[in-house]
């Protein structure tokens, strides 16, 4: 579990307030919404315009007096990496401090069994390739995996059947010389939706990340102090169908063997093989037929059964649903809400869930936020 205690000085909150304005400011609304004084509020402000944290606009005010300065916050003071890594392949993502993307790459590995040395040479290209101003003002890296990050037993988790050694980390931040964060994909996911959406507002909410891999994250914040902290789910392997469909951890029944991409696309080849990837399942001409409506149907039925366990354990203000099934979430949406909450008996209703506006991008995105959300926040 992560978990990050707000440092209680002034200057650290004023940058959470400004990071959060949706206007320009002055320095009285730091003075005022932090009861802290003028002077200090000043000195602070004056620190953020030395380090290009923030900007000066115009002056405000009416008639002939002095007129207050304005500020507003710079998103481009500094700029950081996100990288979303599995065995195979390792997407990388160049972002401002606001979680806009710059700059994307993907790049697939010839040899899983290399992936350390593969991925470290994909990381090197991307960074050689990137003016030197932006380097300059590169904050860190932070990369998602699958799986856990161990550091009680040492090791990173791609699968259920693949890890590496927790000195991967070492190993990048000695080559590289950045500052090096790796978490759980499903972590990463709930930094999206925790610092750069509207779910900031909750003190309580899951995301649940449907890809290859099915995982959830449980993302709690104080919204006085701001501290917070976030724990990984391995949902993938919940038990939905006692003696069920064969999972690769070599149970029976698992929720990841109905719900992943992966096994809703294996479904779709066995009557259409003619389909290629994910999105294709949603072609008209697929799912449009009775059979491809009997195979979706059975998604939306075990991706309820799994929902409804989530609700029912954690009680969360809302459950946010990640992954490439939001590009389709008006196809499955209206079917899912009617499974969910038929004779339903949950605290809250149907409006505890939604689909990530990130859609496939929260994790990336997320991963890129981490070095800005733990170095500054």
């Amino acid at each position: 579990m992560y978990q990050k205690k707000a440092q209680k000085n002034n200057e650290t909150n004023a940058f959470r307030y400004i990071f959060y304005s949706k206007n320009n400011f002055v320095i009285n609304d730091i003075s005022e919404n932090l009861d802290i004084s003028f002077p200090t509020a000043k000195k602070i402000i004056n620190n953020f315009l030395e380090k290009d944290i923030i900007f000066e606009e115009k002056k405000v005010g009416n008639g002939v007096g002095r007129k207050a300065m304005e500020y507003s916050f710079n998103n481009f003071f500094c700029y950081s990496i996100g990288v979303r890594l599995t065995k195979n392949r390792a997407t990388i993502l160049l972002t401002n401090a606001k979680g806009i993307m710059i700059r994307e790459k993907t790049e697939y590995f010839l040899d899983s069994e290399e992936i350390q040395n593969e991925f470290l040479n994909v990381l090197k290209s991307f960074l050689k390739e990137l003016p030197l101003k932006i380097k300059k003002k590169l904050i860190g890296i932070g990369i998602s995996v699958p799986g856990i990050v161990s550091t009680e037993n040492e090791f990173i988790e791609f699968s259920s059947q693949t890890r590496v050694h927790l000195s991967f980390i070492d190993k990048i931040k000695e080559e590289l010389n950045f500052p090096v964060f790796m978490e759980n994909e499903s972590n990463l996911a709930s930094i999206a939706e925790g610092f750069l959406t509207k779910h900031s507002d909750c003190s309580l909410f899951t995301v649940l990340t449907i890809n290859d891999y099915v995982g959830i994250s449980n993302f709690q914040q104080e919204n006085l102090s701001k501290d917070f902290y976030f724990k990984a789910g391995r949902l993938h392997h919940m038990i939905v169908e006692i003696n069920g469909r064969d999972c690769e951890c070599g149970s029976k029944g698992c929720w990841g063997a109905y719900v992943s991409n992966k096994s809703l696309l294996l479904d779709f080849n066995k009557v259409f093989p003619n389909i290629k990837n994910f999105n294709e399942i949603f072609c008209m001409k697929y799912i449009d037929t009775k059979k491809g409506q009997e195979i979706l149907d059975n998604y939306i039925k075990y991706l309820a059964v799994g929902i409804k366990n989530i609700l029912f354990f954690s009680n969360p203000e809302k459950l946010i649903i990640s992954g490439k099934i939001c590009f389709h979430k008006e196809t499955i949406k209206e079917k899912l809400l009617d499974e969910i909450y038929k004779d339903h008996i949950f605290y809250r209703g149907p409006e505890t869930i939604s689909f990530s506006s990130f859609n496939d991008n929260s994790i990336v995105i997320g991963a890129a936020m981490f070095p800005v959300i733990d170095t500054l926040f």
